[in-house]
């Protein structure tokens, strides 16, 4: 009797140890990060806030002709100075989502090509709100001292990098440019802007 007790306490441990993660509504509006890929993957990951939820901007080139479809999640490690992916760890999991979830809350938080699909060809461009991550330093779900990893369909890394600030402030919620590269910020409406 005291055995069956104990083994469902544990079952009852482990379905709350795993909660669905919360919508993230809190996110500043004036910063942008930004992940840049510039080795045999190129391109970036873009993170802003619309309406206080993240804006995720995808623009990937140069993904292998084979070994997709490819997915992509950010990682809870940063890439060391040689560039080891292996080094990033595992996604970033701050409610221990499952890869096997039905349900985007119940993902892991950093599976983003589980929550938004994965890449098809050997180039991506993409836009969306994930309403499970933020850019508050103060929130659990603030991953912007993190990485992004691209991987093969089977798992092996491919591609790296470190989410860093920009350094402009966002002020008008307006598209700006970014060192060349087009960067993906709220509209005045709070819709996505596209690649200039």
């Amino acid at each position: 009797m005291v055995s069956s007790s104990v083994l469902t306490g544990f079952g009852v441990l482990a379905l709350a140890s795993a909660a669905a993660a919360p919508v993230k509504t809190d996110s500043p509006t004036n910063v942008v990060y930004r992940a840049n890929f510039n080795n045999t993957v190129t391109g970036s990951l873009t993170f802003s806030s619309t309406n206080g939820s993240v804006l995720v901007g995808v623009a990937l080139e140069n993904l292998p002709l084979s070994g997709g479809p490819f997915i992509y999640h950010i990682h809870e490690k940063t890439v060391p100075a040689n560039g080891n992916c292996t080094a990033t760890l595992g996604h970033f999991n701050p409610y221990n989502g499952t890869t096997t979830a039905l349900t985007a809350a119940e993902m892991e938080v950093g599976d983003l090509s589980g929550k938004h699909g994965s890449i098809n060809g050997t180039s991506y461009h993409a836009s969306y709100i994930d309403e499970y991550l933020s850019l508050n330093p103060d929130d659990e779900s603030y991953f912007a001292n993190l990485s992004i990893v691209v991987h093969y369909a089977n798992t092996t890394r491919i591609a790296c990098a470190n989410i860093t600030q920009d350094s402009i402030q966002v002020s008008d919620g307006a598209a700006k440019t970014i060192g060349g590269v087009a960067a993906w910020l709220p509209l005045a409406a709070g819709a996505a802007a596209l690649l200039m």
